[in-house]
This record gives C-alpha cells, structure tokens and sequence, in this order.
C-alpha cells in the first residue's frame, strides 16, 4: 500500500519546488522591432539600389531647376520628395483626370515609363513661355495640340537630362512615345506589377506643383544589377591631371561669338520705311550705362566703349551677376 503524506510533508515538497523554479530571464528578442511585410507588395529594390536612384535623380532634380530657371526667366527650385514601390493600379490610381502624362522610352530597354506632370505646371509654363506673367491658372484643363507642341521641347529637354544623369549607370537615351490626357488609356505594364514611383515637387515663387517619374520594375531590371553601392565611387572618380589638361586645352581652342551692343530701340514698320541717312533713333538705354556684352547669344558681362590702337573697343567692367542674367535673359 502507498504511503499517504502528511501534511507537514507537502508543504516541505512544495516549498523545495517553488524554491527551484527558475527566474524568466527578459528576452533579448523583446526589445527588437519588428517590421510587417506586406507579401502583396513586396519590395523588390533593396535598400542600397534605392539610395543609388535617389543619388541619381537628385542629380536630375538640380539639373532640371536650373534649366528651367533660364527658359522661363524665373527661379525654379526642384526637390526630390520620395522613392517609393507601389503596383502599377495603385500609382494610375493616384492620378487625377486630366493629367499631363508622357510615355517615354529607350531603343536599348524593354518597356515604356511615365513622365507625369500636374496640368496646372504645364498650363503655367505655356503661359510663361507665350510672354505671360506665369499666374496659377484656375481651371484645370486638358492640354490642346498647339500647347503639346510647346510644351515637347521642354519634356525632350527633361529626358536628355534624365538620360545624362543615368550615364554613369545605363545609357537610356529616352524619347517621348506618346502623350495622354486620361490615366485610363495608359496601359505599360500589368496591374500587379512592381514600379518605381519617383516623387517630385516644382516650386516656382509661391507656387508648388507636382511632377513623378513611374518605372516598371521589369524595365529597370536591367539596370539593378549595376545600382550597387559601388557605383557612387565610379561616378564620383577624380579625372587624372592628363584628363583635366586635355579638357582645359579643348575649352581654350573653343570659339564663341561676342557682341557689344550699344543699345536697343523698338519702331513701328511705318517708321522703319521712312528712315533716311542721317535720321536719329533714340535708344531705350541711359548714356551713362554700361554696354551688354552678349556671349553666344548670352550677356554675361557689363562693358563701357572705347578705342584701341585707333578701332573701336569694349573695356570689360563687371561680369552679370546670376540674377540680372535671369532679367536680361
């Protein structure tokens, strides 16, 4: 027969019990974070390829601006707001109706991306480049075929420099395929596809509008391979002292033409007919201001007339500062 235990017994067992039980020691997995993952919407660019496209259209950014600054003679500021990975429907969801959408691509990738800008932007720089004031226009609309025309150069300019800023990893050599008002008709890749979402917001006086770039994946797969983080080193690479001579000695055997002008006078047709040898115009400039000098088509510096060796010259006084060349234009 078992023996029964005593009371006195039990308590002593559960006492050596408790006294051996061991103390949780705190994880050292509690105070790791923990990141969801959305099996929907993989990320497909690693981190490192992301910091390379950021490096790459931040470039285009400041290229961009600064191009834009000098064609509508205002100051143009372009920053890089975000890279993001999103499906295709989500982004062609995004977008409004109308939209000012070009579909652009390269002989030498397969595929087609998008160069999205806000209407507003391009009806702003119609306006600006017609010799309006460059107001924010009201009402959206979509753009007519006179204002694509004008406005074709300024994309194809965009994509040169998007072309140049990627030089050093791919050669895109872009060109617009085709333009669309209605977001429903852009089909370039499947709905469930990965893209690029590049992010851009245009900031002209106090106006701010958007602009993105759209990427399938399947056309950057090509690239991603080469948007490692060794690239920064062969973009950033010092030219050798035999490289800077040979630049320096092909800039110094460059010819541009210079021009002085005296000054500047506006007449009607009539007047113009009825000109005779020994007439008077009167210039719009003072006496006592200084000539513009115009390199290739540019004025770049302030000069005051003179003589030399019995012909006639402009003394150079001052170069034009940045922002009486944007006024001067």
């Amino acid at each position: 027969m078992s023996k029964i235990l005593t009371q006195e017994e039990i308590d002593a067992l559960l006492k050596s019990v408790a006294s051996t039980e061991v103390t949780p020691q705190p994880s050292e997995t509690k105070d790791r974070q923990v990141h969801l993952y959305d099996f929907k919407h993989p990320d497909r660019i690693s981190k490192d390829q992301l910091r390379a496209l950021r490096t790459i259209h931040d470039s285009f950014s400041r290229s961009f601006g600064t191009y834009l600054s000098g064609m509508l003679r205002t100051l143009v500021d372009i920053n890089l707001l975000s890279i993001d990975q999103a499906t295709y429907s989500e982004y062609m969801l995004s977008l409004s109706v109308p939209s000012c959408i070009y579909i652009v691509a390269s002989k030498n990738l397969k595929g087609s991306a998008i160069m999205e800008m806000s209407p507003q932007f391009a009806l702003t720089m119609v306006d600006r480049l017609l010799g309006g004031n460059g107001a924010r226009v009201g009402n959206i609309r979509e753009l007519t075929i006179i204002e694509q025309n004008i406005l074709r150069k300024t994309v194809e300019s965009a994509l040169s420099i998007l072309t140049d800023a990627w030089r050093h990893v791919y050669r895109l050599n872009l060109y617009i395929e085709s333009f669309e008002s209605n977001p429903q008709f852009v089909q370039i890749a499947p709905a469930s596809e990965t893209a690029a979402v590049v992010s851009f917001e245009i900031i002209i006086r106090d106006m701010t509008f958007p602009m993105n770039l759209c990427f399938p994946y399947f056309v950057l797969e090509p690239l991603i391979q080469n948007l490692s983080t060794g690239w920064t080193s062969v973009a950033l690479k010092k030219m050798s002292r035999g490289e800077r001579d040979g630049v320096r000695t092909r800039i110094r055997l460059s010819r541009l033409p210079v021009v002085a002008q005296l000054g500047s006078a506006t007449l009607r047709m009539s007047e113009l007919s009825r000109l005779r040898v020994g007439d008077v115009l009167r210039l719009s400039e003072r006496r006592d201001e200084g000539l513009k000098v115009w390199v290739d088509g540019k004025v770049k510096f302030w000069g005051e007339p003179g003589t030399s060796r019995r012909r006639r010259a402009v003394r150079i006084v001052r170069r034009v500062t940045e922002m009486e060349e944007l006024n001067l234009g």
